[in-house]
């Protein structure tokens, strides 16, 4: 009774009521499949919510935690939320304005000159009426009868532009027929001639005459007459030739002489033709008329350099002038004839030295007009002279010309009085008066070239004088350095004020940098050899910006040494869109086929000085330097 209602269930010890069942014993996985599980869970990944795009130029805070920014300036939010120091990074130029550096911009609205280039163009195309109506019209104004006070006669006759061959054939045979008169009359003088003087002239008469045998007939003839040729030579071709303005330009002084002289004015009528026919794009090579006035004066000049035949008077003038138009009408051929250059460089310095020339310029005694003439023609040939010697020929007179400094100082100073009130004058400074020019800027320039040729020279020198000749070029570079920096400043400062800097200073500017490039790499040193020295580099940077700024000055299409700056900085750069602008500015047609050659031919190996001397030309360049010693000394 006392167990109530607890008495119907039955406890025993350690026995479960049946409502409580027990769980059945758990199941473990095995190894393998934990394993792989776990290798499962671990290349799951939760999927990425992109909610804007990842910044990539954020702040760098952000950036070093790979986060995203919202690249607010001066502080994004996050930096803020999270009391971070914002900071950004530097910002950086474009990619295209860090390869460029300082040089040229593609796009610009800079006015850029027309080169002149040759058009390529078959042979059956008909001329452009355009430009035959503009030589017309060139024709027309710019050729007139000679002006009153000036003596333009030949011989017996008027100098008429308007000749044909006829008649210079008749003009030829007039001074052959004379010259038995003059032989009977100077028979005693001519018996008395030493056998040196004999010696030279065959010499020189080798060299007049080596496009003798050069038959005009295959050449091609545009039917353009002479005068159409030297109006085209003083209206157009002489003004690109200086930086003068035209008027006052070196070149049409020395037409006006040319002008009053049979001789040289085959020369030059041999010069307006090729010339003419390279800016019309009809051909690079001179044509007929060229080749028919150049024998013409070859034959002049041999026979007044015939020492059995000589006058009383010798036209020094004349026959110095017809050099110089050799030079020019033989550097604007290509491919360079590197032996003719040669030889008429060393024809040049043996008339010089037999008549002692450049003793008379530089003599401090009573001066001539025919004096300040020849040395004002002898720094033109000194200049052609020198800058040959870079292609491995030529510089038997530059060299001879820098042995004195002193009577070099005398004849240049002499040359510049020709044209006093023009010094330092130039087409870029209309809006400046000559005063206000620095004095320096061609006696800097005239410098540079004496520079030019000892670094030409001292690339080809032999060890045991290349040393000494290295100290020298390093000190007069160093005196050459502090005219740079007053001509730099000066430049600057034209920029800052607003004006136009001289176009001569700019080219001085430009020239002064591929000096400093060309120096580094005339010996031991390829061109673009890498790793590039910091001075070299900063060289090349400064000349490519000057180069730029000098193309939108003026015209520079006919300036020999501005034209050669370019040639270093494109064989000497390794960026692709410093080298298309300088192929596009390049209008030298010899310099630019230099600079396609050896840009193919850096591909493959290392260009140095003389490698580059040895693609020119294939003439020995060492047999070259050995006979310019022998008639120098």
């Amino acid at each position: 009774m006392g167990w109530g209602l607890y008495s119907a269930i039955s406890f025993q010890p350690f026995n479960v009521p049946l409502f409580f069942t027990p769980p059945p014993p758990r199941a473990y996985p095995s190894i393998d499949l934990l394993i792989r599980n776990m290798k499962t869970s671990a290349n799951t990944r939760r999927h990425r919510t992109e909610r804007g795009p990842r910044s990539k130029s954020g702040c760098r805070t952000c950036i070093s935690k790979k986060v995203k920014c919202d690249e607010q300036h001066p502080l994004c939010r996050r930096c803020i939320r999270l009391h971070l120091r914002c900071e950004w990074p530097a910002r950086q130029p474009s990619m295209s304005t860090r390869r460029r550096g300082l040089g040229p911009i593609k796009s610009r609205n800079a006015w850029t000159p027309r080169p002149i280039l040759p058009i390529w163009r078959s042979q059956d195309e008909p001329d452009n009426p355009d430009n035959l109506c503009q030589i017309e019209d060139i024709s027309d104004s710019m050729v007139e009868l000679p002006a009153p006070g000036h003596d333009h006669y030949l011989g017996s006759g008027a100098f008429n532009p308007w000749f044909d061959t006829t008649e210079t054939t008749n003009q030829l045979n007039g001074p052959a027929q004379g010259t038995d008169t003059v032989e009977q009359k100077n028979a005693q003088t001519s018996m008395l001639l030493s056998p040196q003087s004999l010696l030279n002239f065959q010499a020189i008469a080798a060299t007049v005459l080596f496009a003798s045998d050069i038959g005009a007939s295959y050449a091609p003839s545009f039917g353009r007459n002479d005068s159409q040729a030297v109006s085209f030579y003083s209206a157009v071709f002489a003004p690109r030739k200086s930086t003068r303005e035209a008027a006052l330009s070196a070149h049409l002084l020395f037409l006006d002489l040319a002008l009053q002289n049979t001789m040289a004015l085959h020369f030059l009528l041999a010069i307006s033709h090729n010339e003419l026919a390279i800016y019309l794009g009809l051909s690079n090579y001179p044509p007929q008329e060229s080749w028919k006035h150049f024998q013409y004066g070859s034959q002049i000049l041999t026979t007044a350099l015939n020492p059995l035949a000589h006058s009383t008077h010798s036209d020094h003038v004349g026959t110095m002038l017809s050099f110089l138009y050799m030079y020019m009408f033989w550097m604007r051929i290509s491919p360079l004839n590197l032996q003719n250059l040669h030889q008429l460089s060393v024809s040049v310095l043996t008339y010089v030295k037999g008549h002692s020339l450049y003793e008379s310029c530089a003599s401090s005694g009573p001066l001539s007009a025919d004096t300040v003439l020849l040395s004002r023609i002898l720094t033109y040939l000194y200049d052609r002279d020198g800058f040959c010697n870079f292609f491995g020929c030529g510089g038997a007179f530059a060299s001879y010309v820098n042995g004195s400094h002193e009577k070099r100082h005398r004849v240049w100073k002499l040359s510049r009085s020709i044209l006093t009130s023009s010094d330092d004058y130039t087409t870029a400074s209309d809006s400046m008066t000559s005063t206000q020019w620095p004095l320096n800027i061609l006696n800097t320039y005239f410098e540079l070239i004496s520079i030019h040729h000892d670094i030409n020279c001292y690339s080809q020198a032999v060890e045991s004088q290349a040393h000494r000749s290295s100290r020298t070029i390093k000190s007069n570079l160093a005196r050459a350095q502090d005219e740079y920096k007053s001509l730099s400043c000066f430049v600057t400062k034209c920029k800052r004020q607003g004006r136009t800097p001289p176009l001569m200073a700019l080219v001085a500017v430009t020239f002064f940098h591929a000096i400093q490039i060309y120096f580094h790499r005339s010996r031991d040193s390829y061109f673009g050899q890498l790793p590039v020295p910091n001075e070299i580099q900063q060289n090349l940077s400064e000349l490519i910006a000057t180069a730029y700024y000098t193309i939108a000055t003026g015209p520079v299409q006919l300036l020999e040494r501005f034209q050669w700056s370019l040639l270093i900085a494109g064989i000497e750069t390794h960026d692709p869109v410093h080298l298309e602008w300088i192929l596009a500015t390049l209008s030298d047609p010899i310099l630019k086929n230099i600079l396609n050659t050896v840009k193919e031919e850096q591909q493959s190996r290392s260009i140095s000085i003389k490698n580059l001397r040895h693609i020119i030309g294939p003439v020995s360049h060492d047999e070259i330097s050995g006979n310019v010693d022998l008639h120098v000394t």
